[in-house]
């Protein structure tokens, strides 16, 4: 059954599952996505002209294919019976001519108009205001008779796919705006027929699609050409009217015409994605004039499933496009209000008691925490996620042995992390002695929470056999717990009783005598497992001679990041902290040199890593220190 049948029978108020009385199963949406498609579907009018599926009357007029005329148009039990044979039943394609025809036309459909230049553009043109002016004509003149304008609405319908041409050669969409078609493509975005809005969003996903401006490598010129066709669509308020049909679509259907409604709001998102890729603003631009992060904000949490703790598709992908747009703009992350973290705190306290099962509600928890992350690595957004009581949630869910104790260190990290002007593109003008006021105040909160307890406990892998299971599919645990420690250490005044709280895990104590020598164990234990990881990148990079000595000095500190030297450096905190005390200091010089290594190493390598910090350069002269209680002050300093 073509599209045209389709919108045939959703104006007639029909469900296509009545007439084959089945159930149509329901895929998923992602399935196909941004797919380059062939020519449109045939319309009504070719398949009468090609003599399949109309019937002509003696007046002139045309109408569908009756029961009674199926014996004409597939052939007599004769035909059949004839063919039924050695030699022609096995050597028959078994189809009539008519079948034959039609088939024919499929074959050779990707061949129509396929030279495209810019007479063949002002023909599609033509074609589709031809279509609009009698599809608008016929609903005005019959809008209680659907059948009326039926045909119109199919021909229509294929004319908007036909532009899709224009996606081999994209520096031809100006002569859409030449034309000005541009107004009359955003006018059907509010076309009564969902189906019609729904080519136009079509349109402008294959046109903003990766593949039709970098097919074959980037092109600034097919890049400035979709730029400037979106551009234009926005100055006729296309944007607008998107925002507008989004919130028209009705998801929870049943019927074909839910389906229909679902994949319009799974292209919408898909475009958005797709500005993203193109042009950063551009999505800025969308963003504001649709007014999608209220929609995003409502869709995340919200999901036409019967279980609360199922996701639907849909729902899953407003949760991945929010997460790529607080990635990718600064400017949309200080947009985004404390009701928005507000509602992604609950969203992610549903999986405080239970592991996904399905691999899309695990999608989208990692795409709300990280979205969350994005958020709370603003000032901003900390301070709001203080109020929010998001600390507290984040204690709640470590407590738990499921994902999201290991996905909520995220979070804690990004928290704990000062911000950055230059990194959440946060006013300059932030005074740098307050910028870690917030980040201050949520390790306060997180300590008095007694979430070091749980802190250590994942640094240690403790817990029974699913999470043991968990810790090995999620590996960047162990590197989240230590930037947490890290941070904690360094976020508390030394002398305090929050900073006591912290060393008292590394130093014996009457309560417990021993389990300090696990934890200073552990910390060794990773600190020279990374140690290991970054001398191998650097004997990687030293044996490659084609490097000349600047390119070499920045690809050997990209190559020493990439293999794990943060948080190698951030093991080198931990260690400049608790070694400090004497009988501390004595079992981390110990477990060092059984691996090769001394205490000095770690000094040098912080000293690094704080002269890196305080010139802004890759390759800053160490500082001329190899003493750890030194360098936990100069830590403390920055």
């Amino acid at each position: 059954m073509s599209k045209s049948d389709i919108i045939y029978l959703r104006v007639q108020g029909m469900d296509i599952n009545d007439i084959f009385n089945e159930t149509v199963t329901h895929t998923t949406l992602n399935a196909g996505k941004n797919k380059r498609k062939l020519g449109g579907a045939p319309s009504m009018r070719e398949l009468k002209e090609g003599g399949y599926g109309i019937v002509d009357n003696s007046d002139g007029t045309a109408k569908r294919t009756r029961v009674e005329d199926v014996d004409d148009a597939v052939g007599s039990a004769e035909e059949y019976a004839s063919s039924d044979d050695e030699g022609g039943r096995f050597f028959s394609d078994g189809l009539t001519a008519k079948e034959k025809g039609v088939m024919d036309w499929v074959d050779h459909a990707d061949e129509l108009d396929a030279t495209l230049d810019p007479a063949s553009v002002q023909r599609l043109v033509v074609r589709l205001e031809r279509a609009v002016s009698k599809n608008t004509t016929d609903r005005v003149n019959h809008p209680d008779a659907p059948e009326k304008f039926v045909e119109s609405e199919a021909e229509l319908d294929e004319a908007i796919q036909r532009l899709q041409l224009l996606a081999n050669d994209v520096q031809l969409l100006k002569v859409l705006n030449d034309l000005g078609a541009l107004p009359t493509l955003v006018g059907l975005v509010a076309h009564e027929n969902a189906d019609i809005a729904l080519d136009v969003i079509q349109l402008a996903v294959e046109m903003t699609a990766e593949d039709a401006w970098n097919s074959e490598g980037e092109s600034p010129e097919e890049r400035a050409a979709v730029v400037a066709f979106i551009s234009d669509m926005a100055q006729n308020e296309f944007f607008v009217v998107l925002g507008q049909n989004l919130r028209r679509l009705n998801e929870g259907g049943e019927s074909s015409e839910g389906e229909a409604d679902r994949q319009g709001v799974f292209q919408t998102l898909a475009l958005i994605e797709n500005l993203v890729s193109l042009d950063v603003s551009l999505a800025e631009q969308a963003v504001a004039g649709m007014k999608l992060l209220d929609w995003l904000q409502h869709r995340v949490g919200k999901s036409f499933v019967q279980s609360t703790i199922q996701v639907d598709s849909n729902q899953q992908y407003a949760a991945e496009v929010t997460s790529i747009l607080l990635q990718a703009s600064p400017k949309l992350r200080e947009q985004a209000g404390s009701t928005f973290i507000d509602t992604l705190l609950q969203c992610l306290a549903k999986y405080r008691k239970h592991t996904p099962d399905e691999d899309i509600a695990l999608e989208h928890l990692e795409n709300i925490v990280e979205s969350i992350c994005m958020l709370v690595a603003t000032a901003r957004g900390k301070q709001a996620f203080l109020e929010a009581e998001g600390v507290e949630l984040l204690v709640l869910l470590q407590k738990q042995p499921q994902v999201a104790r290991l996905l909520s260190l995220k979070i804690l990290d990004y928290a704990l992390t000062p911000p950055s002007p230059n990194r959440t593109g946060e006013a300059s003008n932030v005074e740098t002695d307050n910028v870690d006021t917030e980040s201050r105040a949520i390790a306060k909160r997180y300590i008095d929470a007694s979430g070091l307890k749980y802190l250590f406990s994942t640094l240690m892998h403790h817990g029974k056999s699913n999470m043991k299971k968990l810790y090995k599919a999620y590996p960047e645990s162990d590197e989240r717990a230590v930037n947490c420690l890290a941070w904690l250490l360094r976020l508390t005044e030394t002398g305090t009783p929050l900073h006591w709280r912290i060393l008292a895990k590394f130093v014996p104590s009457p309560a417990d005598p021993s389990s300090w020598k696990s934890h200073v164990d552990r910390i060794v234990e990773l600190n020279t497992a990374y140690s290991e990881r970054v001398k191998e990148a650097e004997d990687r990079i030293e044996s490659d001679s084609d490097l000349d000595e600047e390119d070499g000095a920045e690809e050997r500190y990209l190559s020493r990041m990439d293999a794990g030297l943060f948080t190698l450096q951030m093991t080198d905190t931990v260690i400049a902290f608790v070694a400090e005390e004497e009988q501390v200091r004595e079992r981390v010089e110990q477990r060092l040199k059984r691996k090769g290594r001394s205490l000095a190493d770690v000094c040098s390598e912080l000293a690094e890593y704080i002269a890196t910090k305080r010139s802004d350069t890759l390759t800053a002269p160490a500082t001329t220190t190899d003493n750890a209680k030194d360098l936990s002050a100069l830590l403390l300093e920055l």
